[in-house]
């Protein structure tokens, strides 16, 4: 008899243990919604676990920090661009399907504002995705360093639009909050959305992670982010078919380093231009030769200036030219890409021509469920490519914030004729490597100067008005001499 008293003792202890662990762990767990709120500076109900962590010095400082930024960065440009988006993008059914946003790294915030309904949306980039260990489990004094490196990796897209990978890998390769999933989950949680899972992927090999996030009341939508390659590739044409399992959709370029005119990245550029219904970018995407007429409706905003001195080899005399015709419709009041000042930045609409469409269909294809194994599905063999050149990167100067200011840009006087769409000479990379910006934009001394175009005659406006003075906090840190090779940046 003793025996069976022994052994329900034994159990009875071992059930004790259990409940009494899953207590603890009750008591110091949050959830993903309350994570994504910490970060992101949103003060939390006093039942939170994470609400007395939101009082220590060092969190406070990170709250006005960036709750500071990220008003600046809606009144100067977010707000703005919802707004465009509301009018130029949604009625298009393009717009709400699957959202393709290669060389933006983890830029959430930018696709957003102008894919706010889309299904799926798929960011890529070179940062690793990370970790988010939850903010409860850290100490204070490791938590408060971890929301340091977060404020420094998020000060230039918040002001500036764009993320820098060599910033960010720095500061988001040490610490608790490694990687992108910190920046991912901080952007949703800004946006007003609600994280209702998250988990890593590998569907065609790279590493990848899945967030499921919705709006209050709103469907369901799903966040993909990959670190991968996009140059040809074997890495990159794993992504590509992935992605094209998805099915066509919309496509977003900026900040694209200029990039994808490279014969090193053709695989990426056709595979946009094949599957795309609609493609929104920059001057630094797909080189606008290759929206062919019958096949593309072209819609230019803004104004066509030549690129950052570093950029000079990439000049387009043809998107110049087309903004001297019928397909220019109007200006733009907020920065795009690398041209963070809103009098000289631009932005390329392309439709795809629906007789076109008619002709050669493309069917879409049901969204598959992440399983974390590659697709097996046979790919035809390539011939070889070229792989891209090392690239040099240099820091440019930081742009004083009252440059950023939105101001209303002339519009020219249209000409009828279209442009012409053929070029007269094949395209030539450059042999020698490619200096690329990654900062805000070099600073000038001098307002920017709009190249004189064949037949624009641009029309005065009055002064725009005096500019309030940026917070301190805002400003950028200084410039840095660094050198890296062989990579994008976003």
């Amino acid at each position: 008899m003793a025996f069976p008293k022994a052994s329900f003792l034994i159990r009875r202890s071992v059930l004790f243990l259990l409940l009494w662990g899953g207590a603890v762990s009750l008591l110091h767990a949050s959830s993903l919604q309350e994570q994504a709120e910490f970060l992101a500076g949103i003060p939390l109900p006093r039942q939170s676990v994470l609400y007395p962590l939101q009082q220590s010095p060092e969190y406070r400082d990170h709250q006005k920090q960036l709750q500071e930024q990220w008003a600046f960065c809606r009144r100067i440009r977010y707000d703005v661009m919802q707004q465009w988006g509301r009018e130029h993008l949604s009625q298009d059914p393009a717009s709400r399907g699957v959202l393709r946003y290669l060389f933006g790294g983890p830029d959430f915030l930018n696709a957003y504002a102008f894919f706010p309904d889309t299904r799926v949306m798929v960011l890529g980039g070179l940062e690793p995705v990370g970790d988010l260990p939850p903010p409860d489990a850290l100490d204070p004094s490791t938590l408060g360093a971890a929301l340091k490196n977060l404020d420094e990796a998020l000060h230039t897209s918040l002001f500036c639009g764009y993320f820098i990978t060599s910033e960010m890998k720095p500061q988001l390769a040490n610490g608790s909050f490694q990687g992108v999933l910190p920046v991912l989950f901080t952007e949703l949680a800004l946006t007003g959305n609600i994280v209702e899972s998250a988990q890593m992927i590998r569907p065609f090999g790279s590493p990848g992670v899945q967030i499921i996030y919705r709006r209050p009341g709103g469907p369901a939508q799903t966040l993909y982010y990959f670190k991968a390659d996009l140059s040809n590739g074997k890495e990159c044409r794993n992504f590509l078919s992935w992605l094209g399992d998805l099915g066509p959709g919309a496509s977003y370029l900026k900040a694209a380093s200029y990039l994808l005119p490279l014969d090193a990245f053709s695989e990426t550029r056709n595979f946009l231009l094949n599957t795309s219904k609609l493609i929104l970018q920059d001057d630094s995407g797909i080189p606008y030769r290759d929206f062919k007429t019958g096949e593309w409706g072209i819609q230019l905003f803004g104004v066509y200036t030549d690129p950052l001195a570093i950029f000079k080899r990439r000049r387009e005399a043809e998107l110049e030219a087309a903004y001297g015709t019928t397909y220019f419709k109007g200006s733009l009041p907020f920065g795009a890409g690398y041209h963070v000042n809103a009098n000289d930045a631009n932005l390329l609409l392309a439709t795809r021509d629906l007789g076109n469409e008619l002709q050669q269909p493309m069917p879409i294809m049901p969204l598959p469920l992440p399983t974390g194994i590659a697709f097996a599905s046979p790919t035809p063999k390539p011939k070889p490519t070229p792989k891209p050149t090392p690239i040099r990167i240099r820091r440019a100067l930081p742009v004083p914030i009252r440059k950023a200011i939105p101001v209303r840009t002339p519009k020219p006087i249209l000409q009828t004729e279209e442009p012409q769409t053929q070029l007269q000479s094949q395209y030539q990379s450059p042999a020698m490597a490619v200096p690329i910006a990654i900062s805000a934009i070099a600073a000038a001394t001098s307002p920017p100067v709009i190249p004189q175009q064949t037949a624009v005659t641009p029309t005065p406006l009055p002064e725009p008005p005096a500019v309030p003075t940026a917070p301190s906090a805002l400003a950028l840190p200084d410039p840095v001499q660094t050198t890296t090779s062989g990579k994008p940046i976003d």
